[in-house]
């Protein structure tokens, strides 16, 4: 799956992060991060929540998140006063607030709950897009 939003593109299935047409290097968990704030977009996800997706079973403190959202923001080019893609919900968490597509040949997602399968795990439900996995 590779989203686009303004100069660059996220490619999920090959965990990279292209900007101006160049590979960009981020964090394993600020992909993950990324990845997580547009799949869920315009949704705000809770920082707890998002702790729970980025670290499950393991306590990390309120900073790790705060770094990786400044790690991202750097990399995008966003600021936190005038977002362009993550928006800070104050005392709750992030959204993702960008316009982002998928490329032509990138299937849409399903609605919420429409999907075919879906993955449990521990505490985590994992909708899975028709295709091959």
């Amino acid at each position: 799956m590779r989203i686009l939003c303004g100069d660059w593109a996220l490619d999920v299935a090959a965990r990279q992060l292209v900007r101006s047409g160049n590979g960009v290097q981020v964090s394993p968990k600020a992909f993950d991060l990324l990845t997580t704030l547009l799949r869920e977009r315009p949704r705000a996800l809770s920082k707890v929540e998002l702790r729970e997706r980025i670290w499950p079973d393991t306590f990390v403190s309120e900073t790790n998140l705060a770094n990786l959202i400044a790690e991202l923001r750097s990399t995008l080019g966003d600021e936190a006063r005038q977002p362009r893609y993550i928006r800070t919900v104050h005392r709750y968490g992030y959204a993702f607030c960008g316009t982002a597509t998928y490329d032509a040949e990138t299937p849409q997602p399903q609605a919420r709950g429409s999907a075919h399968v879906q993955l449990v795990f521990r505490d985590h439900e994992i909708t899975l897009l028709p295709g091959t996995h």
